[in-house]
């Protein structure tokens, strides 16, 4: 043993030496490692800690929000992800959209500036109140077809109550209207017999009255050819026209038609009386005097409606209160003269009905004459409306249809104008519409 120890004592500093070598060596090298693997760490762990910068902070890691999150046993991230999702998907109802595609829609729904939870409890109020009123409609509704229900039911029983009134009105019907038809059929038979019997009474009476009638015709003929007779003989009535405006008469009242208003006078055919001339009626004593106009007016005014040959029937058309009208008046016409014959020539527009030629036809009816030219031995001049003198046209203005209108009037106004100077030269009465009618004797009914 001890020579094993001696034989060694040489080469154990050499081991030791080379252990000890390698022994700094190998801590070198784990040093080495060691400190390449702290500094990858720290620049994992400041690598790690720029990366958590990112999702978190140190003071909102440290929030009871965050610890909330992590509460749930899964990371911030995650929960926050699941809640983002949820949010859109209960307000887009697509996880998937967009914040600005959620934006939009609720501004186009004009959320964007109101709490949702707020806005959708406002709506489910709304909803409930629009439920509430919706119920109570249906429940007014169900009322109203109710009463419509019993309303149709009760129009039904009043059609079938009418239908068999009807029914019960028209058997009525038929059973009165075959009474009346038989009514009716009598009263016709007796009818037809009364108007018989009436027919051939109204014959006899008018063969009657038509003989009496003809009978006072000609007592009153006679009786009036007989006052001129005697108006003849005697001069009475013939009072001439001299001082004092008097003037004669030309007939008289020979007797009153009763309940007619109508009168015989004594003047007919043989007179040359014509229908629609006019009479004044004085007293049979009064003397006939003119007033300052040279017009009569007696107490009343007399129109002949009928003329015979030797007598006439007028009408009484005006008649002064409190005087009566009896046989033996005289009637007087200032224009009547049944031995002159008068000569008028007539120009212009008259409003009359015809016109100027219904007034020379009143000249022709009334025994006068119409003259085509105002000559000398024309009595009165008959004038129309005086034409206005006329508006020359512009100058430059050529249509014809305006020229020959105006020449026209200006022709109708110059020979107005000229018949006038020319009358008045030769003296010649001028008389304007109503001047000649009232010469005429002219009665406008």
């Amino acid at each position: 043993m001890a020579r094993a120890r001696s034989g060694g004592g040489g080469s154990g500093p050499v081991l030791a030496l080379v252990v000890f070598g390698a022994g700094f060596f190998l801590c070198l090298l784990l040093a080495i490692v060691f400190f390449t693997q702290v500094s990858g760490a720290r620049q994992a762990e400041e690598q790690a800690k720029r990366s958590l910068g990112k999702y978190v902070n140190p003071t909102e890691a440290n929030s009871p929000a965050v610890s909330a999150l992590l509460e749930g046993g899964g990371t911030v991230v995650g929960a926050l992800l699941d809640e983002r999702a949820w949010l859109r998907k209960t307000i887009a109802q697509d996880p998937e959209k967009s914040e600005a595609e959620i934006k939009t829609g609720l501004t186009t729904l004009g959320l964007e500036d109101r709490a949702l939870f707020q806005e959708i409890k406002r709506l489910q109020n709304e909803q409930a109140a629009a439920q509430e009123l919706r119920a109570t409609l249906e429940q007014e509704l169900g009322k109203a077809r109710q009463r419509a229900e019993e309303a149709e039911q009760a129009k039904a029983e009043l059609d079938q109550a009418y239908k068999d009134s009807l029914a019960g009105l028209g058997e009525t019907l038929g059973q009165t209207t075959d009474g009346l038809n038989e009514t009716r059929d009598q009263i016709r038979d007796q009818k037809s017999a009364l108007d018989q019997q009436m027919a051939d009474a109204r014959g006899d009476m008018e063969q009657q009255l038509e003989s009496m009638e003809q009978q006072a015709r000609d007592k009153d003929v006679e009786i009036a050819r007989l006052l001129r007779i005697i108006d003849e003989t005697t001069g009475s009535g013939a009072v001439d026209a001299g001082p004092g405006n008097l003037t004669k008469p030309d007939g008289r009242i020979v007797s009153l038609i009763g309940g007619r208003n109508e009168v015989y006078i004594s003047l007919g055919r043989s007179d040359r009386l014509l229908m629609g001339m006019t009479f004044e009626v004085f007293d049979a004593n009064d003397l006939v005097k003119l007033d300052n106009y040279e017009q009569v007016r007696g107490k009343a005014t007399l129109e002949v409606v009928s003329v015979d040959e030797g007598a006439s029937v007028a009408r009484v058309v005006r008649q002064e209160r409190g005087v009566a009208v009896k046989d033996g008046d005289v009637i007087v016409n200032l224009a009547y003269d049944p031995q002159a014959t008068y000569k008028f020539h007539v120009y212009g527009e008259f409003d009359i009905q015809g016109g100027q030629d219904r007034i020379v036809s009143m000249i022709n009816q009334w025994r006068g004459q119409d003259s085509d030219e105002l000559t000398y031995d024309v009595d009165y001049l008959v004038l129309g409306h005086e034409p206005a003198l006329p508006t020359q046209p512009p100058e430059g203005d050529i249509d014809p249809v305006k020229i020959a209108i105006y020449v026209a009037q200006k022709q109708d106004f110059e020979t107005y104008q000229q018949l006038i100077g020319e009358a008045r030269s030769l003296d010649i009465p001028i008389l304007n519409q109503n001047r000649f009618l009232a010469l005429v004797g002219f009665y406008d009914r």
